[in-house]
């Protein structure tokens, strides 16, 4: 049989704690679950394992274990049946259809609102559009600040050079004896 086995931290049965303790050679953990002391007698040995089931079955950590998976499947039945009751936000919230691009409106301090995206792309040659229906037509005002500057274009008129061929010369007529 073991000798010389300690004995580990443990709670009486008024809840105080008693930190772990070893006994000396020849002389054996005994006891219970609540109350430890070193003895002689084999009969009596409380083991390390047996000791360690103490604390992992005692009543209050069954307690503890049993009201955090009641609290889970309280939240969770909460929530699964707020989704299907029609007075509840989240079921309100659910059945509303909502589009991609719907939000709230922020209105822009000084700028006009922007015109809803036409339905089909808008030929610049083929002039006005007539307005569509439930639209009030607004005046077109330039964009604000500077014109967007493209860097592969010359920033001013071409400089002259006497010497340059002609930017474009006519095709030449190919006729037999002219």
């Amino acid at each position: 049989v073991a000798g010389g086995e300690d004995c580990l931290w443990y709670v009486d049965r008024n809840g105080s704690w008693h930190p772990g303790f070893d006994c000396e050679f020849f002389t054996f953990c005994c006891g219970t679950c609540h109350q430890r002391y070193c003895c002689r007698d084999p009969l009596r040995l409380l083991t390390e394992r047996q000791q360690r089931h103490c604390l992992a079955f005692s009543p209050k950590t069954i307690a503890g274990i049993a009201s955090a998976v009641v609290l889970f499947i309280a939240i969770v039945t909460t929530i699964v049946c707020c989704f299907m009751c029609s007075c509840c936000y989240l079921y309100q919230r659910r059945r509303q259809p909502r589009t991609p691009l719907q939000g709230p409106e922020i209105p822009l301090s000084s700028y006009p609102p922007a015109a809803p995206p036409a339905p089909f792309p808008v030929d610049p040659k083929a002039g006005p559009v007539p307005p569509q229906p439930g639209f009030t037509p607004m005046a077109m005002y330039p964009p604000p600040g500077p014109a967007a500057q493209y860097p592969m274009y010359p920033s001013g008129p071409p400089i002259y050079n006497p010497t340059a061929p002609p930017p474009y010369v006519p095709a030449q007529p190919n006729y037999p004896g002219a």
